[in-house]
């Protein structure tokens, strides 16, 4: 596996390039986009890391070159800032993941694990009358699309992911929103909430005390 992380951050390149060497990934940084985009070719990666807020190049123009040069390699997005806008944002310059910082290397494996496991499917199933596109990252249901604001689209992918798990409130934030995350952990009911009514979900359950799950339909 090898990973290219863009990241002018020197101490979280390298916290990164430790962590990813213990899961015997290879590992190469750039500082700076254009070098990035100079190697990319040569080194090939399975998935890139890569900070918005980067000198001379954004993060944001080198995502849209590198998806123009290989639009099939995942791309991770990591920034600082964290409205729903700048998330729409990342999104539409091509990038297949958008993680707040500070974050949980943890999470962020788990997020890059499920990436690269993506990468063999088009298509998740949500219940027999749903469904995500992952290459158009929408979701519809009866054929036509489900207009989803993109936290409630994370959650059902995840959800979708791992149907039959219940999920804590906790959990979910820490996965969706990030281990920093400030506000109400309700925000979760909320959004389980839009997606139940949007979708007309009966198969996304709540076990009291125990968390949330999207379940196989028997």
């Amino acid at each position: 596996m090898k990973i290219l992380i863009v990241e002018d951050n020197k101490a979280i390149a390298e916290m990164l390039k430790n962590f990813f060497i213990s899961e015997k990934w290879e590992t190469s940084i750039f500082y700076e986009g254009y070098d990035a985009l100079e190697k990319f070719y040569s080194i090939k990666p399975d998935l890139v890391i890569l900070d918005w807020m980067l000198p001379i190049i954004s993060g944001i123009d080198l995502c849209k070159e590198l998806k123009i040069i290989n639009p099939s390699v995942p791309i991770v997005m990591l920034t600082a800032k964290s409205n729903d806008l700048d998330e729409i944002k990342g999104f539409s310059s091509g990038a297949d993941d958008y993680i707040r910082k500070p974050f949980n290397p943890k999470i962020l494996l788990l997020r890059i694990k499920s990436l690269l496991n993506r990468k063999e499917n088009q298509q998740i199933k949500v219940d027999e009358n749903s469904y995500i596109d992952l290459s158009k990252k929408q979701v519809f249901k009866d054929n036509s699309s489900i207009n989803l604001s993109p936290k409630e689209y994370e959650l059902l992918l995840y959800l979708s992911e791992n149907k039959d798990r219940y999920f804590s409130r906790e959990q979910l934030i820490e996965y969706i929103w990030g281990f920093d995350f400030d506000g109400d952990f309700r925000t979760v009911d909320t959004h389980i909430t839009n997606l139940r009514k949007k979708l007309q979900l009966e198969t996304l359950k709540n076990k009291r005390g125990i968390g949330y799950s999207l379940v196989n339909e028997k």
